[in-house]
C-alpha cells in the first residue's frame, strides 16, 4: 500500500512538473499567439498578406516564426511574447528580465530570437534579390514594458496594425511578386509534427548548453572568457575576444 501512495505521488508530482514547465507556457504563448493573429486578420486583404506559424529550416536546424506579414515596402517579422509583470531589456543583452513583486526571471532576448527568423527567410527568399525587412516584437496579455531599450519596434499587441500601417508607405514590392513571397513560404514550411518536436528539443538543449557556460563565465558563441566590463548602464559581463566576438551577459 505504501509503494502505491508513493507511486501515485510521485506520478502526481512529475505530472506537475511537466505541466508547469512544458504545457503551461505553450498554452500561455498559444494564447499570445492567437491574440495577435486576430489584430493581423484585421489587416486589408489586398495590401497585406498574412502567414502565421512558420517551420523552416535554417542551416542544419530550423526555426519557427510567429506571424509574417508581407506588404509593398518588405516583410514584417514579427515574435510574440505573452508574459505578466513587468518586462525590462535591452537591444544587444543575451537575456531580458520579467518582475513580478520581487520575483525576477530571466527570458530569452526576444529581438535576438527574431533575427535568426530574418536570416532564415533571407535564405529562403534569396532569389527574389533585396527585399527590406522590418522586425517586430509584440508582447501579448498583461505584461508591461519597462525599462525597454532598442532601436527595434518592441510593442504592445494594441500598436502593432498602426506600426506596421506607419512603416508601409514605400513600393518595393507589387502584388505578383508579394504572392510568389507567400507561396515560396508555404512551400519551405515544415508541416511534419515530428520535425517540430525535434526542433523544440534542440531549442532546449541549447539553451540548457548555453546557460552552462554562462555559469562557468565562458562565452557561448566563441568559448572566449567573460570578464566583468563597465557600460553606460552599469556593470555586464563582456566577451575578452570583442570586438571579434560581443556577446554579453547582465552582471
Amino acid at each position: 500500500m505504501i509503494i502505491v501512495v508513493f507511486l501515485f505521488v510521485l506520478i502526481f508530482y512529475g505530472f506537475a512538473y511537466h505541466y508547469k514547465n512544458t504545457i503551461r507556457p505553450r498554452i500561455i504563448g498559444a494564447r499570445g499567439e492567437q491574440e495577435v493573429s486576430k489584430k493581423l486578420s484585421r489587416l486589408n486583404r489586398r495590401k497585406y498578406l498574412v502567414l502565421n506559424d512558420i517551420l523552416l529550416k535554417y542551416g542544419d536546424s530550423t526555426t519557427q516564426i510567429d506571424h509574417i506579414v508581407i506588404c509593398e515596402a518588405g516583410i514584417f517579422v514579427i515574435e510574440t511574447k505573452n508574459y505578466k509583470g513587468w518586462i525590462h531589456g535591452r537591444e544587444n543583452a543575451e537575456y531580458w528580465t520579467q518582475t513580478i513583486f520581487n520575483y525576477k526571471t530571466k527570458l530569452r532576448n526576444p529581438i535576438k530570437q527574431n533575427w535568426v527568423h530574418v536570416f532564415a527567410l533571407k535564405e529562403t527568399l534569396v532569389e527574389f534579390g533585396f527585399i527590406e525587412y522590418f522586425p517586430v516584437v509584440v508582447f501579448a496579455g498583461s505584461g508591461k514594458l519597462k525599462n525597454i531599450k532598442s532601436w527595434l519596434p518592441v510593442i504592445k499587441t494594441k500598436k502593432l496594425r498602426r506600426t506596421i500601417k506607419k512603416a508601409n508607405q514605400s513600393q518595393y514590392l507589387c502584388q505578383d511578386t508579394m504572392k510568389q513571397i507567400a507561396e515560396t513560404i508555404e512551400a519551405c514550411n515544415i508541416k511534419d509534427r515530428k520535425a517540430n518536436k525535434r526542433h523544440i528539443k534542440r531549442v532546449k538543449k541549447q539553451v540548457r548548453e548555453k546557460k552552462t557556460r554562462e555559469k562557468g563565465k565562458v562565452c557561448p558563441n566563441c568559448s572566449g572568457s567573460l570578464v566583468i566590463k563597465g557600460g553606460k548602464y552599469g556593470s555586464f559581463y563582456g566577451c575578452l575576444n570583442f570586438p571579434k566576438c560581443r556577446y554579453t551577459l547582465n552582471f
